[in-house]
């Protein structure tokens, strides 16, 4: 007999319980155990600790944050290590987690999107210096009392272009999905407002979905091809990303997770127009994959596994001018699609970023290059954003790494 819909806050806190650390299906034992090259007995130990704070702390924030379920990723020595899902991708059809559950990562996407125009950077079919009209064909940006030769690919990808729409709502299942013209030019999802300059480009950072729709129209507009088949082409497949893809309509659950609105009642997944501001869909392998190629190699891969330049990779990574903000910690910047903040003693870069799309998909990758470490956990209900901020925290504290002192208030795990 089907549990009722009422109740769904009970159903999950019973459905965590009832799967708490179940690891239902996993790369679990390594991931290409044989390749890790050159790591003394000391470093292979932080690799293990991580892996066991990690392991032992999702079961207790799954349950502490009333979630139905959540996937995690881990890298170490700069390849994907280990992943699980814990708890229910469909509470009811009894349906669990396991790392091949997709979930919709939202401002996640913004990574993925920084590097496919990087790939036509590197080509030298984009400056990232130059006005971005030089790429729109005639789709130049309205009217405004900014300049509007200040807005360069550069400063779109950090935030800096002064750009307008924080957020895109999507569309239901029931609705007409704009096309990106369309929504460029008055985004329904987004009250109307199209893509414009509403503060002077350079000044300061404001995080912009409209920025990220307006690089994908670059992208399109300079490859003369879909955003999503670069995208897929170029960066996903390249990577090994198989399960990863960019729809114009979101995938039936399953292999899609079900997400929940704010009262815990089942929602539907939404479409996007601008699939380069909100449209990947993802799993937590596969977006590890992705966070592997941020660093290192096991055995000495550059920075970019062949898919991107290493220098590029490492301009990605760079924080760019008047990019201070608070994403998740004060005192981060921002390079081309990624946040970035030191850390505390040691001044290792933390390079991460959330990603939420309406109702409540709540992810978060993290990364820190130096220690070839990384961090993917995928949510789909409220209260996913604060679990993996905790979690995060936890990670960093096993890495050897003092976190950013909004954790100072994150409790132990059991506590």
């Amino acid at each position: 007999m089907r549990p009722a819909r009422r109740k769904p806050r009970h159903l999950f806190r019973r459905a965590a319980i009832l799967l708490l650390g179940l690891m239902t299906c996993a790369e679990a034992a390594r991931s290409q155990p044989g390749r890790d090259c050159d790591f003394g007995p000391a470093e292979q130990a932080m690799v293990e600790r991580a892996d066991l704070a990690v392991q032992d702390a999702v079961p207790v924030l799954i349950q502490r944050y009333a979630l139905p379920g959540a996937a995690v990723a881990l890298v170490g020595n700069g390849h994907l290590r280990w992943t699980a899902g814990y708890g229910w991708a469909e509470p009811e059809k009894r349906i669990p987690f396991s790392p091949d559950t997709i979930f919709q990562v939202g401002t996640m996407t913004w990574p993925i999107t920084a590097w496919t125009l990087l790939t036509l950077a590197d080509r030298g079919r984009i400056d990232l210096d130059q006005p971005v009209s030089r790429y729109l064909r005639g789709r130049n940006l309205p009217e405004s009392p900014y300049d509007p030769a200040a807005v360069t690919p550069r400063r779109v990808l950090s935030h800096t272009a002064g750009l307008s729409i924080s957020r895109y709502a999507g569309f239901g299942p029931d609705e007409t999905v704009q096309s990106l013209n369309q929504s460029y030019a008055g985004a329904l999802d987004a009250g109307g407002q199209p893509v414009a300059i509403l503060a002077p480009p350079g000044i300061g950072f404001d995080d912009s979905a409209g920025g990220y729709a307006l690089a994908e129209m670059i992208i399109r507009q300079t490859a003369n091809e879909r955003f999503a088949n670069l995208a897929e082409g170029r960066i996903l497949r390249r990577l090994h990303m198989f399960r990863s893809s960019l729809p114009e309509r979101p995938d039936p659950a399953p292999p899609l997770a079900v997400t929940y609105d704010d009262t815990g009642a089942p929602a539907p997944a939404r479409s996007f127009s601008a699939l380069g501001a909100a449209g990947l869909q993802t799993t937590a392998a596969d977006y590890a994959r992705f966070v592997a190629a941020l660093m290192r190699g096991p055995c000495g891969e550059p920075p970019g596994r062949g898919v991107l330049d290493p220098q590029l990779v490492q301009r990605s990574l760079t924080p760019q001018p008047s990019t201070a903000n608070a994403l998740l910690f004060a005192g981060s910047e921002y390079g081309l699609g990624m946040a970035l903040k030191t850390l505390p003693d040691t001044g290792h870069t933390l390079v991460y970023h959330p990603g939420d799309n309406p109702p409540n998909w709540h992810g978060l990758f993290a990364a820190v290059p130096e220690r070839q470490a990384g961090l993917v956990v995928l949510t789909s209900a409220a209260g996913g954003r604060g679990m993996g901020v905790e979690l995060l925290c936890i990670w960093l504290r096993a890495l050897g790494e003092t976190p950013p002192a909004e954790c100072a208030g994150t409790p132990a795990p059991g506590g």
